[in-house]
């Protein structure tokens, strides 16, 4: 896709960040395959991820904290109470395996310290990790809470129904990440 009609999209869907995610589910396939233009995302080409990192707050998240390797943000959006996404923050890597050990070491145990957060802040029945990159293809690892009464308790989760149309309170996710912030502090 032409990098014109790209920012164009861009900047059309910014208001309504519901689109804007369904528009990155599904952006550029034609046949139900990986988008046209999956060797630039793989590459890092105009990558959302990497152009929101280090700026705070946006339309689908409250920044939480910046650790060493990667960022932790609180989903404004989320159905589950806690959902947080762990970005890799560095310069623009798509797959774990791309980390030499030392970085994944690190890598891994900030997600894991945002999971035991998110458990002593939440109290979810189960925890789900999920580092996908199907659609923006930057290291980033989902923190996904379960709930009894969750849209799919005991089962996967159909990724729509994760979310709902409006964004949760903005003082409810400030505290919220204001108390996700003060556990990971304490647990470093």
């Amino acid at each position: 896709m032409h990098a014109g009609r790209r920012e164009g999209r861009l900047t059309a869907q910014l208001a309504n960040p519901l689109c804007l995610r369904s528009e990155w589910l599904n952006g550029g396939v034609s046949d139900g395959g990986w988008p046209e233009d999956w060797n630039e995302r793989m590459a890092g080409q105009d990558c959302p991820m990497c152009r929101a990192l280090g700026k705070g707050d946006n339309a689908f998240w409250v920044h939480v904290m910046t650790g060493d390797m990667a960022e932790v943000f609180l989903e404004r959006r989320s159905r589950l109470p806690g959902y947080c996404v762990v970005a890799w923050r560095h310069a623009h890597i798509a797959e774990p395996a791309e980390l030499d050990p030392d970085q994944a070491c690190q890598y891994w145990h900030e997600v894991l310290a945002v999971g035991r957060a998110v458990q002593a802040r939440f109290h979810p029945v189960k925890m789900n990790y999920m580092t996908l990159g199907n659609t923006v293809p930057h290291l980033h690892t989902h923190i996904v809470p379960r709930y009894p009464n969750d849209p799919a308790p005991g089962g996967p989760l159909v990724w729509q129904d994760i979310f709902t149309p409006d964004p949760l309170p903005d003082s409810d996710l400030r505290h919220q990440a204001a108390e996700l912030r003060d556990l990971l502090s304490r647990a470093t």
